[in-house]
């Protein structure tokens, strides 16, 4: 009984922990949640943007990692992310070490990000939080650099390109890439 017990406190510990951290990363980040990018549309995202290997991924709220992980593995890139909550930021610590990727994630604001290294940048944010990337794209990327943008895009850039991965249209399954 007392094992049972240690055993509901160790989960709701965790829980409580994990909800905290949720709440936290939502005030410093300005609201925006922590939602995964659909893992069945990874390779159509690093398709569409044309990563080649040796080339170097950021993901602007990259979560777990899973992208860059995927990126590194299955496109030879490297990545780097930036993840403010600490919850999925220690989720992405731990993946990378088991997966041995090539990618590096920083519990840091990716506004205060140099994004001169970047030959391609992935973002999965609202569209306000694209709002104020823009100029910081314009001014840090260097040419040939490309954003990669899922479900929301630029609000004054034209997309180079858009590619559709669901059958309803609907602008959670659209991509779109932007060349710089």
């Amino acid at each position: 009984m007392i094992y049972i017990l240690i055993l509901i406190l160790i989960i709701s510990t965790i829980a409580t922990i994990m909800m905290s951290s949720i709440i936290i990363g939502l005030v410093m980040t300005g609201g925006v949640p922590f939602i995964s990018t659909n893992k069945k549309d990874f390779k159509a995202i690093l398709k569409a943007v044309d990563l080649k290997p040796n080339e170097v991924i950021y993901d602007l709220g990259c979560g777990k990692a899973h992208l860059l992980i995927y990126a590194s593995k299955y496109f030879g890139a490297k990545g780097v992310g930036y993840e403010l909550t600490l919850w999925p930021y220690l989720w992405a610590k731990l993946k990378i070490h088991l997966s041995q990727a090539q990618v590096k994630v920083f519990r840091q604001n990716f506004f205060r990000a140099d994004l001169t290294k970047a030959d391609v940048v992935f973002c999965y944010l609202f569209p306000e939080v694209m709002a104020k990337l823009e100029p910081k794209f314009a001014q840090e990327l260097k040419s040939g650099s490309r954003v990669v943008s899922y479900g929301f895009k630029l609000p004054s850039k034209p997309a180079d390109k858009t590619v559709i991965t669901n059958d309803d249209n609907t602008e959670l399954g659209k991509i779109y890439v932007y060349k710089y």
